[in-house]
């Protein structure tokens, strides 16, 4: 202890006593005011271990899950001694610094708290804490290391009851907005993900979906739903992203528009770039006025990797006749889009140029795509695209096509460069 005490004080010019670690009590994690001895041997503060017997009604040790012989508390005079006397000797000292809890203990506590229902959210929360305070290092931890936390999390979102843990009401929209947070912070394996999340025809992803739809006036919750959502659609087979409801992709638009959050916004074009290509998806984003929205994103987004995302929903929400037909009607689409050309990046530059050829590709009748095309300076972006040394040999070709489409018209025009003219 003074090595360690000398170590420390080198480093930062004040002394810091470690508190030895036998003397917190496993439950409270404060230091021990009256030791007791349980039946399996194991000591804790005697208030902390009359709440967890006699309040929470529970017959087992909260260290070693060994049920208790009797219920009799013997007090640890040797510890309560050595305990005064540490704090007798360091009773001047300003600092005082705790020595590392047994994390693993305190977790099996908490586990076993939450089949209290009274006990849930607090437990949930004491959970999260325990994982922000090791930074997500959360291999010291071994029951969140084998997934059971998890798992734990899972039947609290889904509403099903796992041995031991009560199922709760529709009405404890705290104990599944304490679960849905918890999620968040933990990283299953891709394997364990996938399994849990295809368990029971994917009902932890209709889980989530009908939190997004249902809990309208928590943002938080549903955004938390969306980012646990973008995790889950990443790894699940592709079956599980058919089928999703209009109001669904209705809701996730509501979470683009709140510029706020930015890891909101971004996990909804996550999820949307997974999903789009599958069932009717697409036409449900649509008529939930996604493709508008996100002209009026982009036009104002600057960041590199967002503009890519924005751009790689949007061209595929044009695949669609009802989505060229939003973004046509949208008076700053086709700007919105031109402008990003040559100034995103290459991924940037061949989502523009794909979007672009396929709305002019299907709107040759029509001159007065062809026209605002020319008016925002597309024509002009366009040649540079050919002419540039940076973009690849496809993006060119693809912006070869769109001369093709509108030539005739182009051709007349003073504005069309004279190199490209027939």
């Amino acid at each position: 202890m003074q090595r360690e005490e000398q170590e420390i004080q080198r480093m930062d010019g004040s002394v810091h006593h470690i508190v030895p670690s036998f003397f917190i009590c496993p439950i409270s994690l404060q230091i021990m005011k009256d030791p007791v001895t349980i039946s399996t041997g194991m000591t804790f503060d005697r208030e902390s271990i009359q709440k967890w017997l006699f309040s929470y009604k529970n017959i087992a040790c909260p260290i070693t899950k060994q049920p208790l012989s009797d219920f009799r508390l013997t007090p640890n005079s040797n510890l309560l001694r050595l305990i005064q006397s540490w704090h007798l000797q360091h009773a001047s000292s300003s600092t005082t610094k705790f020595a590392e809890p047994n994390h693993d203990a305190l977790m099996k506590v908490l586990l076993e708290e939450i089949k209290q229902p009274h006990l849930q959210v607090k437990s949930l929360r004491k959970i999260k804490s325990l994982i922000q305070e090791n930074h997500g290092d959360n291999s010291r931890i071994s029951c969140i290391r084998d997934d059971s936390v998890f798992s734990l999390a899972v039947s609290l979102v889904v509403q099903t009851e796992l041995p031991g843990i009560p199922q709760i009401t529709g009405n404890d929209t705290p104990v599944i907005a304490e679960a849905v947070s918890l999620l968040c912070l933990l990283s299953p394996s891709d394997e364990a993900l996938k399994m849990v999340s295809q368990n029971e025809n994917g009902l932890l992803i209709c889980s989530l979906c009908s939190i997004m739809t249902q809990y309208l006036s928590n943002l938080q919750l549903r955004i938390q739903a969306a980012l646990v959502l973008k995790s889950i659609f990443e790894v699940v087979d592709d079956i599980y992203k058919e089928g999703l409801k209009f109001e669904f992709f209705e809701n996730i638009i509501e979470i683009l528009k709140d510029q706020n959050s930015k890891h909101g916004s971004m996990a909804v074009l996550a999820i949307l770039i997974r999903v789009l290509s599958y069932g009717k998806n697409k036409e449900k984003a649509i008529k939930g006025g996604c493709t508008p929205i996100l002209i009026e994103l982009l036009a104002e987004e600057d960041e590199r990797h967002v503009c890519e995302m924005m751009l790689v929903v949007l061209e595929k929400l044009c695949q669609k006749a009802e989505g060229r037909a939003a973004f046509l009607s949208h008076p700053a689409g086709m700007a919105a889009v031109v402008s990003k050309i040559l100034k995103v990046s290459h991924v940037g530059d061949d989502k523009s140029i794909s979007l672009l050829s396929c709305v002019l590709r299907f709107c040759t009748s029509s001159g007065e795509a062809a026209q605002e095309f020319m008016e925002v300076g597309g024509m002009t972006k366009i040649c540079l695209v050919i002419q540039s040394g940076i973009c690849n040999s496809k993006t060119k070709e693809k912006a070869r096509e769109i001369l093709e489409f509108h030539f005739k018209t182009w051709n007349k025009s003073p504005c069309f460069p004279s190199s490209f003219k027939a």
